[in-house]
């Protein structure tokens, strides 16, 4: 019974050793050839060179952060570090990132601070290649298959319109990729040629980088001038926001810093951060990068 059980195992690794003979591959293959015009060939040869990877799974099942306090949080991305080299970013591209404060209205202390979060300023893009990070989730990873999935017919379409190989581009584990850490659907309707050059590359383009984060705060919200987080006090948001006729876009916030619990109210450009990543920890990380950036 143990050889039989033994035997079936390597059988089924056999079947599915690549993604081309996964059960679920042949709709997704099917859409690319007929309703996208991918050649059939191609495509399955992608499936057949894509790796699944457990890791993959085991990262976005329990991702670290979500257990992390903010303390941990805070320090993690609020270091000596981190602030010098976006200062220094700053200064080396302070003409493109004046160019993109004018035209999107978004101050260039956040557009260097999701810089420096994501990606410590372009240094650490990710290393799974997003082929295998996208076939994985899309195929072996039902909660959000069905997200992951439609991930990957976009990056079949970011890389045939960017002329990308599509074997060779890494990123996160979930498949964010570039200075901004875009996902394909985020790269193709936000990403923006910035530098001039008739191709928008948030791999090499510190300036695509810069106006690509501009305009997607932009799109998503972002109102120059406004406001990102008030001091707060339990319970007083009607008093702080009094003027306006509704509060629901209004987030009431709390951190505990010290062992004390300091209340903010997040405004219009910190619900637009979230848009960029949902985590509150993360806006409130993004706002106080950028104050040091001030100083």
């Amino acid at each position: 019974m143990r050889l039989i059980f033994f035997t079936y195992l390597l059988l089924s690794s056999a079947i599915y050793a690549d993604y081309f003979n996964h059960p679920d591959s042949k709709k997704i293959i099917q859409e690319l050839v007929e309703i996208h015009g991918f050649k059939k060939s191609y495509v399955e040869e992608v499936f057949k060179n894509a790796t699944k990877q457990q890791k993959i799974i085991d990262s976005i099942s329990k991702p670290a952060e979500f257990t992390w306090t903010w303390e941990r949080y805070k320090k993690l991305f609020i270091e000596d570090k981190r602030i010098k080299n976006g200062k220094k970013f700053i200064k080396q591209n302070i003409d493109t990132l004046r160019r993109a404060e004018k035209e999107f209205g978004v101050p260039k202390e956040i557009i260097v601070s999701i810089l420096g979060v994501e990606t410590r300023y372009g240094k650490i893009m990710g290393s799974y290649r997003v082929i295998d990070s996208l076939t994985t989730l899309g195929l072996d990873y039902p909660r959000r298959s069905a997200f992951f999935k439609d991930e990957l017919i976009k990056f079949f379409l970011l890389t045939r319109e960017n002329n990308l190989d599509i074997y060779s581009i890494k990123g996160s584990y979930a498949g964010a990729m570039g200075y901004g850490q875009f996902i394909s659907s985020s790269y193709r309707a936000y990403a923006v040629d910035f530098d001039g050059d008739d191709d928008i590359d948030l791999f090499n383009s510190v300036d695509d980088a810069i106006g690509s984060i501009a305009n997607y705060l932009k799109v998503h919200g972002w109102k120059k001038n406004g406001k990102i987080v008030t001091k707060s006090s339990p319970n007083n948001v009607r008093e702080v926001y009094k003027p306006h006729d509704s509060l629901s876009k209004f987030i009431p916030l709390s951190f505990n810093e010290g062992g004390e619990e300091n209340y903010f109210i997040g405004d219009d450009n910190f619900v637009a951060i979230t848009k960029y990543n949902r985590s509150h920890f993360y806006a409130m990380a993004i706002y106080y990068l950028a104050e040091e950036f001030k100083k």
